[in-house]
């Protein structure tokens, strides 16, 4: 969704130095550079609820909302660029067909343009999806309790590494095998035939 409207908005290259910067760095990087910047803000805000057995628990604070916004900037850039290729992959007959009916810019993005480019872009953007999971591990690095620091916690407590580290991966692999069935059954869904 960032990366769509990262692409359609004018004045913003998606070529350009902001989509540079965050693509080439790293996602350790970039979340450390967004913690540096924490200070800034007013972190004592929190969200606390319980959990399954009752225990209050951080759902959301300034760490986890920033790590949030980082990994969906650097998401949203890479989608960028897959939409920007398969915006580009739409003939220039199309556009002059669309000009030559009386269709607006607008109207030839809009029922041209945008429907054959989301078709076009699953498949990249299944990539992104099924990398995404594994890549808020890195927000361990800055403090941010997720799936992989709960396990390493385990680990510690039960030394039970190559059992609990197993089940990790069994669950990742669950995760990014439905989240991969999902996008493929999109695509299935919408492709255009002949492609």
């Amino acid at each position: 969704m960032i990366g769509t409207c990262l692409d359609l908005v004018p004045n913003i290259d998606p070529s350009g130095i902001q989509i540079l910067l965050i693509t080439y760095l790293p996602y350790t990087i970039n979340i450390w550079l967004e913690a540096q910047g924490m200070p800034l803000f007013d972190i004592s805000w929190r969200i606390i609820l319980p959990d399954l057995f009752g225990t209050p628990r951080i759902v959301l604070n300034t760490t986890i909302l920033l790590c949030a916004i980082t990994l969906g900037l650097n998401s949203g850039a890479y989608q960028a660029e897959f939409f920007r290729g398969s915006m580009a992959s739409i003939s220039a007959g199309q556009t002059l067909a669309a000009q030559s009916i009386g269709m607006t810019k607008r109207q030839e993005i809009r029922y041209i343009g945008l429907p054959q480019s989301l078709r076009r872009a699953i498949p990249a953007w299944s990539n992104e999806a099924v990398y995404l999971p594994k890549y808020t591990t890195v927000a361990y690095f800055v403090g941010v309790a997720e799936f992989f620091s709960a396990i390493k916690l385990a680990v510690s407590r039960t030394y039970q590494a190559l059992f609990l580290y197993a089940l990790a991966a069994i669950v990742f692999l669950v995760v990014i095998t439905i989240i991969s069935w999902l996008l493929n059954y999109v695509y299935e869904r919408v492709k255009i035939p002949g492609m």
